[in-house]
């Protein structure tokens, strides 16, 4: 029978499994030491995790400059469980597993035209693709996230650029009865989540994603940060122009309508007379150095400065990080759109391409996944290969 865990740690047990899961191999005199617990307190609850088998014993580590006993070194117990997320756009169902320390162990892609008639039916398939794979584990899947490319209020998709998708709930997803608890999160939220996870970010930084629509994820104070109605991050309907283009949603002037990579190519196949050019060919043609393509990515680093500036104003964050195909095919517009900052700010904030790629929001996933099977609202991991 699968191992499960159900009961609402104490604060003390929560800070002692935080400093062995954020800082592997560690040490209860090193966990006492920094957590201000005395020795047998923590000395009782690690032997309580050990006992439930979320903590292993790795041996012993190196005495202190003072001499002593050799520390015995401690670590999660990687392999008791799993998370698994999967992303869901409107050509595919992209999914990775993770072991409990967040180190990918699988990962698989789907390529279909998703639709409400087959997106249960896909999503199933992809769980079933990994759990067939799995070894036995003693929590078994711990937790399943879907990344939806919209805006999640209540377990209900509200918004997708995948229209067939919009009101679906987890209702729908629970009846799949994976014997593993789902959420459903906005994958900008998840991107900038995976930020703080795995890429050692501050506790006050942003997420800014460029695809078909332009969201952005909010951290404060380590800590994703949700609006009543759960739009906050929405950096694409933001105005650009008053009284501008019109979105479909009717929106006139909204960042979506010159910045998405939708709007791009919009105005290059009309440069070009050619409707069946991709973003693919946009990047080829750029890197060729193509003079339309030129000047459609210098007038994007103009409009995303202007947009990321007003974000700055309003948030004042300590690092902005961006992430989409274009930034990481067309990585010099990164510090383009930085010189342009510093031209319209007094104060410096750092702005970098995100190291995690395509992976970031699927990364995100499996965070918010450990997080609540762990009890623990940030986790900061450290992962092997």
């Amino acid at each position: 029978m699968k191992a499960n865990r159900n009961t609402i740690r104490e604060q003390n047990e929560l800070i002692v499994l935080s400093a062995i899961i954020n800082h592997p191999y560690t040490s209860r005199a090193t966990i006492s030491h920094d957590s201000k617990l005395n020795k047998a307190t923590v000395s009782e609850i690690v032997k309580k995790l050990i006992t439930e088998n979320l903590v292993i014993e790795l041996g012993t580590g190196n005495s202190s400059a003072v001499g002593g006993r050799k520390p015995v070194l401690l670590r999660i117990n990687a392999n008791a469980g799993y998370a698994m997320s999967l992303a869901i756009t409107q050509t595919k169902i992209a999914s990775l597993v993770c072991d409990l320390q967040g180190t990918i162990i699988d990962q698989h892609v789907i390529t279909r035209k998703i639709e409400a008639a087959n997106v249960l039916d896909t999503v199933a398939e992809s769980m079933m693709y990994h759990k067939k794979k799995l070894r036995p584990a003693i929590f078994g899947l711990v937790g399943i996230v879907l990344a939806i490319d919209g805006i999640v209020h209540d377990d209900e998709i509200v918004f997708s650029t995948n229209k067939m998708l919009e009101h679906l709930t987890i209702q729908h997803f629970e009846s799949l009865q994976f014997d593993a608890p789902i959420y459903m999160e906005n994958k900008d939220n998840l991107s900038a989540i995976a930020e703080s996870t795995f890429a050692a970010s501050p506790w006050n930084i942003v997420s800014v994603s460029l695809g078909e629509t332009i969201g952005s994820g909010i951290l404060i104070d380590d800590r994703l940060y949700r609006s009543p109605n759960s739009f906050a991050g929405d950096l694409g309907h933001t105005i650009l122009y008053p009284f501008g283009k019109e979105s479909p949603s009717g929106i006139r002037g909204c960042l979506n309508q010159y910045c998405s990579t939708e709007a791009l190519l919009a105005d290059l196949r009309e440069r070009k007379g050619d409707a069946s050019l991709k973003l693919e060919d946009l990047i080829a043609l750029y890197h060729k150095n193509d003079l339309d393509t030129v000047d459609i990515i210098q007038t994007f680093t103009d409009h995303m400065s202007i947009a990321i500036s007003n974000v700055i104003a309003f948030l004042d964050p300590e690092k902005i990080y961006l992430n989409g195909q274009l930034f990481r095919e067309i990585p010099e517009m990164v510090p383009t759109i930085r010189d342009q900052l510093d031209n319209m700010h007094t104060i410096n904030v750092p702005l970098a391409l995100s190291s995690l790629g395509e992976n970031a929001a699927l990364l995100g996933g499996i965070s918010l996944a450990l997080q609540r099977f762990f009890q623990i609202p940030g986790l900061h991991l450290h992962t092997e290969e």
